[in-house]
């Protein structure tokens, strides 16, 4: 399943939490939620767990911001999010 444009970063994270924290997601949810987490796995590791804390520091915020620049362009180069 091909994964569809979003509007922003904020809207393609939200997607895909909402799908990495249900249970009961059916088939065409498993599929698109496979698309968006290889999307992501480009990431490295560091910057990969940047995006799932819920740290508040400088620190955490910092490298959550430049995981989410780094994950904003390989999205931009899919046309996933609008450039």
């Amino acid at each position: 399943m091909k994964v569809p444009a979003y509007s922003s970063l904020t809207a393609f994270l939200a997607h895909y939490h909402a799908l990495k924290s249900d249970p009961s997601r059916g088939s065409d949810d498993e599929q698109l939620f496979a698309g968006m987490s290889a999307a992501i796995a480009t990431l490295a590791p560091e910057a990969r767990a940047a995006l799932d804390t819920i740290e508040d520091s400088a620190r955490a915020k910092r490298h959550r911001e430049r995981a989410e620049l780094r994950l904003r362009r390989e999205l931009a180069a899919r046309g996933i999010v609008a450039g």
